[in-house]
């Protein structure tokens, strides 16, 4: 596969994880509330944000990769757009890893006959399609040296954790807001 197609399928794959996202989080909120820490319900706001908010979060969070993609394909020399799509990349493979945690955190010791057991919003698409993705991108990023020193690569991963951290709460609450518009 070229590095034009394997850019383009990034942004597809997020897209389909966020869709998961869509369609299962409003039938998990409840649960995530009900088990959730104090200071993580504070931070999430009222119990039921509504389906717009969560629709606007999750397009917030659908553009950004489609944008670095494209900024990518544009620029293919520009080695800050290279390291931006294994930044976003990185941040996928953090994803799956808060997915499958998630999981194991939403259900430890109890069944969830509304959510099935073992599931978490988004789970199915981080373990099977954006794990496989982002590990492949990453190897061959690695193999064909899409950067050039180790720093480059070093600042990767702590990166990720701060635009998966910060970036999934800045959306959800710019969601709130454009969804209360």
């Amino acid at each position: 596969m070229t590095r034009r197609r394997l850019l383009l399928w990034l942004p597809l794959a997020f897209a389909l994880h966020n869709a998961e996202e869509a369609l299962t989080l409003a039938r998990a909120f409840p649960v995530v509330r009900e088990r959730a820490p104090a200071l993580a319900v504070a931070v999430l706001g009222p119990a039921d944000p509504g389906h717009a908010v969560v629709l606007t979060a999750l397009g917030v969070a659908t553009l950004l990769p489609l944008v670095v993609a494209l900024w990518a394909l544009a620029r293919p020399a520009s080695v800050a757009a290279r390291w931006a799509v294994l930044l976003v990349t990185t941040a996928f493979l953090v994803n799956a890893a808060s997915h499958v945690a998630t999981a194991l955190w939403l259900h430890a010791g109890h069944r969830t006959p509304t959510l099935g057991v073992w599931y978490a919003p988004g789970l199915v698409t981080a373990v099977l399609v954006n794990l496989p993705l982002t590990l492949h991108v990453l190897r061959r990023a690695a193999r064909e040296r899409w950067l050039s020193s180790r720093g480059q690569w070093r600042w990767l991963l702590p990166a990720a954790i701060l635009l998966h951290g910060p970036g999934v709460l800045g959306a959800w609450w710019l969601g709130r807001w454009l969804g209360e518009r």
